[in-house]
């Protein structure tokens, strides 16, 4: 059996649409965009989509209930905006970009990906970086003492 996601369920205007996140990128169910943009024909905003922008999918609600639903990827979703367009469209794809897709990335972000500080040491002296997305951050006042080892920076 393929990876069965847990999908978050957003309400707009009455409509559900349940998305989550697959490699970290938006994803949504298919028939619920299309009853949100008011798609007359579902089948037809996945026929308009490119193969990489659709994808069938498991969700999983209960440990022993699931559903095979089709997604489209957030690139999918505002090109049936684009494609399908209506006036009500542009409040849409507002929302998508300022609300729900911030919203599910700060829920699928690791506890630790927030920036913390640290020290290191450095030739025998202790500078303050910050640990974030698995690199060190060194301040700029800071960076000349790993630029230089006895010769001059070149500006």
């Amino acid at each position: 059996m393929q990876d069965a996601y847990t999908p978050l369920v957003f309400y707009r205007h009455s409509h559900r649409l349940r998305a989550l996140m697959i490699d970290n990128q938006p994803w949504f169910v298919a028939q619920d965009f299309a009853q949100l943009i008011d798609a007359r024909h579902p089948r037809r905003l996945l026929r308009a989509l490119e193969p990489h922008e659709k994808r069938s999918i498991t969700l999983e609600y209960t440990g022993d209930f699931h559903e095979e639903v089709q997604a489209i990827s957030d690139a999918g979703a505002y090109k049936a905006l684009y494609r399908f367009t209506r006036p009500e469209h542009r409040d849409i794809s507002r929302w998508l970009s300022d609300v729900l897709v911030p919203t599910l990335h700060d829920y699928h972000r690791v506890p630790d990906a927030a920036p913390r500080r640290s020290l290191m040491s450095w030739e025998g002296r202790q500078i303050g970086v910050v640990r974030w997305q698995g690199e060190l951050w060194v301040a700029w006042r800071d960076l000349p003492a790993f630029m230089a080892d006895g010769k001059e920076v070149p500006v």
